[in-house]
């Protein structure tokens, strides 16, 4: 592990080799209140550092979730100031408005008190579901109030006030059926998310959970407190005043109306021709799983040779980071190279993983968006040749590596039997797959396995020396490896004292080749003279997926949509490669998910739509209003 961070005054600042450390939250755990928690332990634990050792946090998901919640909540609050701005234009009354208005905060509140009963947290899914809601959270209460606003009118001001509560009942019943199907219909138009599975079904439920609450609670708001609230608020009964902006549209309307009558052909037929045009567009949209969020961190991905070794890996590593520090942009780069195998994602020392933060959006120089700054970065990064970039956020980076095992939007695995088949055609994919546009960090997983010290005792000659195959293995293992001679005890710590070659004695097949062999005759025999000693690709790595082998190959995609990406590639490798029987291709990753979300979504939406449809009968008592409005 290397960092670079950026001093107070704007000047890099290289900490060279350093150590990391991750914090895993347990499962079910808040992420705000574990990393709040961590970051108040942190002056302790600082405290009980030698001198010289000290804790700087290079990513910290905290700021990701409060710019999200920060966002959400600001959309909130400026859905709440519109609505009052359109409420007071078109209400024309204050105390009307603010009754409309109170049901908002009410709703919220009886929304988020479920939500916390039901164990749903106040995460950007959840509070977004809330803005979505926000504005249908207020359309039963507006319903109510126009129906009470239109009974009370009819009556004379100040007079008769026993009779406001009576008249305020009856316009309760009269809106109180219509305001009840409209709620239950648009709850409805929300449970095909509650359908979805796996990846999607995490994503999008807590958003359909908190909508379909929010519109509950709305739904007594507008049944009970409303009216309950009116009696206090229009005691001797109100004033019908119209507003000076509905005057000019509603003489529109009333001049337009009786000419649509008369042409009713017509506009049906123009409604009709709309309708089949926006049909005739569908097979034209776009299809993506989910809008990528911006994390305000890059995750760099670099790939060398697998012939490179540690020491070329570090050289690297920190020759990019300083190239990319040098970005106004950023604030610390630290690199890890390769992962040790005790953990569960161990990784070759020819894999540098990069993480980049940066500054706020607003500040930035060289570019206005991420993805500008993701191809000004691989410019200056692609001066070294040989590397391969892949550009992706941390958050996202995890999850397309969960969904297809790879670090990338999209994974087409090629199976079949052979390796030196999949190698050849994964090939000839990769190169057909660079050529389509909207593809970029297009890569085949490497097959070939990594260079290795081979050393292959040649027994004829061993036994002309009399030399065991054994103590030429102890020799390799002593020289290369190293033995150990003995123990430091440091406090109640052990640390053992390891005895090998020096690296120039052993960093070439020469020189290792050079190693001298003791015979039982007094003899000394160097090593190759015995034994070959060299350079060597290892075993093939073998993945497979269901029992079967495959190769895959990664892209991002970016500029387009996911799904047209997909369909092109298909049809591409359709027409232009010719794969032996026994051979596929399947597409994985974020596409995945989205073909196993829309094949669900194909079922249950049409289902949705038949319930609306019951419901609007239920509603109206008659097939052809129900299907009059369906038809809207």
């Amino acid at each position: 592990m290397s960092a670079t961070l950026r001093a107070p005054d704007g000047t890099p600042q290289s900490l060279g080799e350093v150590v990391t450390g991750i914090v895993l939250k347990r499962l079910g755990a808040n992420t705000k209140a574990t990393i709040d928690g961590i970051k108040a332990k942190l002056p302790v634990i600082q405290k009980a550092l030698p001198p010289g050792v000290v804790i700087e946090p290079v990513y910290d998901q905290a700021d990701l979730v409060s710019h999200a919640v920060q966002t959400v909540t600001s959309a909130l609050v400026e859905a709440f100031v519109l609505i009052l701005v359109v409420l007071a234009l078109f209400l024309m009354n204050i105390s009307a408005t603010v009754l409309v208005l109170i049901s908002v905060p009410i709703s919220i509140g009886l929304a988020l008190m479920a939500m916390s009963a039901w164990g749903l947290s106040a995460n950007l899914m959840s509070l977004g579901g809330l803005a979505v809601a926000i504005g249908m959270m207020v359309d039963g209460s507006v319903v109510m109030m126009e129906n009470i606003f239109a009974h009370l009118a009819r009556r004379e001001p100040g007079t008769e006030r026993e009779g406001v509560p009576l008249a305020i009942l009856e316009a309760a019943r009269e809106a109180g059926r219509p305001v009840f199907f409209a709620v239950l219909i648009i709850i409805v138009v929300f449970a095909p998310l509650f359908a979805l599975e796996s990846v999607e079904g995490k994503m999008f439920q807590p958003m359909a959970l908190s909508i379909v609450l929010a519109m509950v609670a709305s739904l007594g708001v507008a049944l009970v407190v409303i009216p309950a609230l009116a009696t206090y608020a229009f005691p001797r009964g109100v004033r019908e005043r119209h507003s000076p902006l509905l005057r000019p549209v509603e003489r529109l309307y009333r001049r337009v109306l009786p000419t649509a009558l008369r042409a009713r052909k017509r506009v049906i037929g123009c409604a009709l021709a709309l309708l089949l045009g926006a049909l005739a567009l569908v097979p034209f949209l776009g299809t993506e799983f989910v809008p990528e969020l911006e994390e305000g961190t890059l995750n760099i991905r670099v790939t060398l040779a697998p012939s490179a070794n540690l020491d070329t890996a570090l050289a690297v590593a920190a020759k990019l980071e300083k190239l990319v520090i040098a970005f106004p942009e950023v604030t610390s780069v630290s690199s890890r190279v390769g992962r040790p195998e005790l953990g569960g994602d161990p990784e070759p020392v020819s894999n540098i993983e990069m993480l980049v933060g940066l500054t706020p959006v607003a500040d930035w120089k060289t570019a206005k968006t991420r993805k500008a700054l993701q191809a000004a970065m691989e410019q200056r990064l692609s001066l070294h040749p040989g590397l391969l970039f892949s550009f992706s956020q941390p958050i996202a980076n995890r999850v397309d590596e969960l969904l297809s095992g790879v670090k990338a939007q999209l994974a087409i695995k090629l199976f079949g039997p052979d390796l030196d088949v999949l190698a050849r055609k994964g090939t000839e994919i990769e190169t057909l797959v660079k050529g389509i546009s909207g593809t970029r960090d297009v890569a085949l997983e490497p097959v070939e396995g990594e260079a290795q010290l081979v050393i292959v005792p040649d027994r004829d000659r061993l036994a002309r020396h009399g030399i065991a195959i054994a103590q030429v293995m102890d020799l390799v293992a002593d020289a290369i490896g190293g033995t150990t001679a003995g123990q430091v005890i440091q406090g109640n710590e052990r640390y053992d004292i390891m005895v090998r070659l020096a690296a120039p004695h052993r960093a070439t097949p020469e020189a290792i080749g050079a190693l001298i062999l003791a015979a039982p005759n007094g003899a000394w025999v160097r090593l190759a003279d015995v034994a070959r000693v060299e350079i060597a690709s290892g075993p093939p790595q073998i993945r497979r997926d269901d029992v079967q082998r495959r190769v895959v190959v990664q892209a991002n995609v970016e500029g387009r949509d996911m799904g047209g990406v997909v369909a092109e590639i298909d049809r591409s490798i359709a027409e232009r490669i010719t794969l032996p029987p026994g051979y596929s291709v399947v597409f994985g990753g974020q596409f995945e998910n989205q073909a196993r979300a829309q094949a669900r979504l194909a079922v249950v939406v049409p289902a949705s739509l038949g319930l609306i449809f019951l419901l609007l009968y239920v509603a109206f008592g008659s097939v052809g209003q129900a299907a009059l409005i369906m038809l809207a």
